[in-house]
């Protein structure tokens, strides 16, 4: 973004939120909005070609029709492939021929508010919500291999009872409490806008944001996991990634560096790793928290 209009936006921020003491309830519905509205991004030319071979079909999920893709026989068990906040279905295309070759049945889509399905406003819960409907949709899903906020929902679908047999997680977040503050900063709202707005949210969704911090679902959730996070992501701090690892029981963490949060997904050694995971290979990683010997010995 130019300098100028940055400093345009920064200015209209501060002017307009300054008076949200004023105008309180209009204020948090702008916020709100603002909070839970993706960033919309251009398909490219190549769009069309990612999903040629696939069989492209609609979910309806809570009154909005979600795109879907799929690659392999419909009797194949599944695995989901689910992208993050202002991503899209096209980004997760590089996991599909590693599964395929194992004998899968790929499941691709856009997430709510994203790239070709339906909607306007969207957040992790409705991500959540939106994994489990198209797991139920097409039947048979083995496991998901998942990113960023999508990474986020797949573990919360998990803790809310989608059956699985392994699932894969990159640059998963978990502080989203924090997420909130760093948004507010962002956009120059004072604290008391930042509360209200949470507040907001969480009456929308009817879960409160701390409810849904990964560190605290990890340790019952009995999937087994992958988490694969890069050692200098911006986005989604490798140390929440690593946190959510070592909470979960028997989670592996692979841990990779100069790949940051988007690029790692073009990675052939993260493709790899979470495709073989997914497979069965528990060995594509350590253990992110080695179980102590039974009974523990005395130190």
């Amino acid at each position: 973004m130019p300098f100028a209009s940055a400093l345009r936006r920064i200015s209209t921020n501060v002017r307009f939120f300054a008076g949200s003491l004023l105008l309180p309830e209009f204020a948090t519905a702008l916020a709100e909005r603002l909070f839970l509205t993706p960033p919309r991004q251009r398909q490219g030319e190549s769009a069309f070609f990612d999903f040629l071979d696939a069989r492209a079909s609609y979910v309806e999920h809570r009154g909005r029709h979600l795109a879907s893709w799929r690659w392999g026989p419909a009797d194949a068990p599944a695995v989901l492939l689910a992208h993050g906040w202002g991503g899209r279905a096209a980004q997760m295309r590089g996991f599909a021929p590693p599964l395929l070759a194992a004998g899968f049945r790929v499941i691709a889509y856009d997430q709510p508010a994203h790239g070709m399905s339906e909607g306007r406003l969207t957040g992790l819960p409705d991500f959540a919500d939106a994994l489990a409907t198209v797991a139920r949709h097409h039947g048979g899903v083995h496991g998901v291999i998942a990113h960023s906020l999508g990474a986020a929902g797949a573990a919360i679908a998990i803790s809310r009872g989608l059956p699985l047999r392994r699932v894969a997680l990159i640059g998963a977040p978990s502080d989203f409490v924090g997420y909130t503050r760093q948004f507010a900063r962002w956009h120059w709202m004072p604290e008391r806008l930042r509360s209200l707005m949470q507040a907001a949210i969480e009456e929308r969704f009817g879960v409160a944001m701390a409810e849904l911090e990964l560190a605290r679902l990890a340790p019952r959730l009995q999937t087994p996991a992958l988490l694969i996070h890069d050692l200098r992501d911006p986005v989604a701090p490798w140390a929440q990634g690593a946190q959510v690892a070592r909470a979960w029981p028997g989670a592996r963490l692979l841990t990779t560096e100069g790949l940051g949060h988007g690029r790692i997904l073009e990675s052939g050694a993260a493709t790899r790793a979470a495709a073989e995971f997914i497979n069965g290979k528990s060995d594509v990683a350590p253990l992110a928290e080695p179980a102590l010997p039974d009974p523990a010995p005395l130190y």
